[in-house]
């Protein structure tokens, strides 16, 4: 992925975020993108099995690790 397509995956994502923080009835969840969940954190897809053992996770693996140990 060159730059401009990580800005333009960035730019997405900065847009799906806020449309969901828009409508605060709904439960904060993964981010869609082309129909993919994505890591509200860091953008990156979330894996099937993630979202199968958690489901609604909002973030990946590497991310939810972060933010526990923080």
């Amino acid at each position: 992925m060159d730059e401009v397509d990580q800005s333009q995956r960035a730019e997405e994502l900065f847009l799906a975020e806020a449309l969901a923080r828009r409508n605060a009835s709904e439960p904060l969840g993964p981010v869609f993108l082309d129909g993919v969940a994505c890591c509200r954190e860091c953008g990156e897809p979330i894996p099937a099995a993630r979202l199968a053992a958690v489901p609604g996770a909002a973030l990946c693996v590497g991310c939810q690790s972060l933010k526990e140990v923080r």
